[in-house]
């Protein structure tokens, strides 16, 4: 209640044009949503609770803009995104009666990448394209109708035709909503990442098609990948040299006929131990490959951590997400590897790659993004996780996984590399070039 009367009195002053009371009862709303947050103690409380202010940051931000004050509503923005994710890695909090001293294009600086902010709202929608140089802001239309456009082209890109062949219009539509206005932030063959927000973080920005006399994916343009806030990149800092080289965990005995054997795993698995090596890899499968095995690994001391296997994304309780693994015992869940235990143990891996149906999840929360598998690891400490935004093909990822491990070792690091595998499907004859087999693995950027 008295959130709600604080958030009132902020619209009441703003209509009678008093800003400056605008301005400070914005600040007193939110400092009172920030003092109830901080008494949550439970993780799995923390995440929905944002919804409780999404309102009164869309309405901070559409005035702040209004005052032209497009530089503070960017880091207004960026103190609601990741906050769970953010305190859990102990990165400090900026307080919300005061302006953040986070600098937007020092960020894009330090990762040497264009960053592309978008808030999406209630009336309409923002862009900040943000460069070592510059930062641009555009404005975009109301969630609801990107949200749409987003539905219609999963539904395509899930299909069986290539939307690039059957000409779907929403693809190109999306790429003229959401990248066309910031295309002079963009040079040629960039490094871009996304920082997302709403429906945006079920949406494969590579799949998005460039318009032109021969239209063709984005990623063909730039290397992408999605990070949670301007406030982590910030904080990021390379992955330390790890003792041991990859921790491979996969192709588990069924545990029951919701999750049969996957056909393709040890194939996936022996590909990438011929591009790593055996001396280099701690390996764990059928019988041995479970949830126990990579608790008790020290899976803190590996650079690459890889798992083959089946993947549930849970929408009522994200944390228990789970990779499914051999049965370790005869308790019911035992082949479980739970979201909620892979936070409990801290990681430095520079890649933690989840070859599973759904390793991103299937419900995103306010601020937080999509939680899941992915959001764990990231949560646990890795620097990149590689997660799918729908079903992996048993078929194609032994391939593409095969051609990941081959780009890191030549140096590249873990984006580059995955553009590549995807690249070299993208351009192969084969059935593998549709989106449907390419694009569900996305990369996303922590810590």
């Amino acid at each position: 209640m008295k959130l709600g009367a604080e958030h009132q009195l902020a619209l009441l002053d703003e209509g009678q044009g008093d800003t400056v009371s605008a301005d400070r009862a914005y600040h007193t709303a939110l400092a009172t949503f920030e003092s109830a947050r901080d008494q949550i103690k439970k993780e799995d409380s923390k995440l929905p609770f944002l919804a409780n202010a999404t309102t009164i940051y869309d309405d901070y931000i559409h005035f702040l803009i209004a005052q032209h004050r497009p530089a503070d509503a960017l880091l207004i923005a960026d103190q609601s995104r990741a906050r769970t994710l953010a305190q859990g890695l102990g990165v400090s909090s900026k307080n919300i009666s005061s302006i953040s001293k986070l600098r937007p294009q020092e960020v894009a600086r330090k990762t040497g990448s264009t960053l592309l902010f978008y808030w999406l709202g209630a009336k309409q929608s923002y862009l900040w394209a943000i460069t070592p140089k510059n930062t641009s802001l555009y404005t975009l239309p109301p969630q609801r109708e990107i949200k749409e456009a987003i539905d219609h082209y999963r539904k395509s890109l899930l299909g069986i035709g290539d939307p690039l062949e059957n000409s779907d219009a929403s693809g190109r539509v999306l790429y003229d909503k959401l990248i066309a206005p910031a295309s002079a932030s963009l040079r040629p063959d960039a490094h871009v990442i996304v920082l997302s927000d709403g429906p945006l973080s079920q949406l494969n920005f590579e799949t998005l098609i460039v318009p032109g006399p021969q239209p063709h994916y984005w990623i063909e343009d730039a290397t992408i990948g999605s990070a949670p806030s301007l406030q982590m990149l910030a904080s990021s800092h390379p992955a330390p040299s790890a003792h041991r080289k990859l921790l491979l965990i996969g192709d588990a005995i069924s545990p029951g006929r919701d999750y049969p054997n996957l056909p393709m795993a040890s194939t996936e698995m022996q590909q990438i131990q011929q591009q790593v090596g055996s001396r280099d890899t701690l390996h764990f499968s059928r019988e041995r490959a479970t949830a126990t095995a990579y608790l008790s690994s020290s899976p803190e001391l590996f650079a690459y951590i890889h798992f083959v296997a089946h993947g549930v994304a849970s929408r009522t309780d994200p944390l228990d997400s789970a990779i499914i693994l051999s049965r370790s015992s005869s308790a019911e869940d035992s082949f479980k590897l739970h979201a909620r235990d892979i936070i409990q143990h801290p990681i430095r891996a520079d890649l933690v790659t989840i070859s599973a149906c759904y390793g991103s999840g299937s419900r995103a929360f306010a601020g937080e993004g999509s939680i899941g598998l992915a959001w764990a690891f990231l949560r646990a400490g890795a620097h990149n996780v590689i997660g799918a935004l729908w079903e992996v093909s048993d078929e194609s990822t032994p391939q593409m996984m095969g051609d990941l491990y081959r780009s890191l070792n030549s140096g590249l690091p873990p984006s580059a590399a995955l553009r590549q595998a995807k690249l070299a499907m993208l351009h192969s004859k084969k059935e593998f070039r549709k989106p449907f087999y390419w694009a569900p693995l996305q990369i996303y950027t922590g810590l």
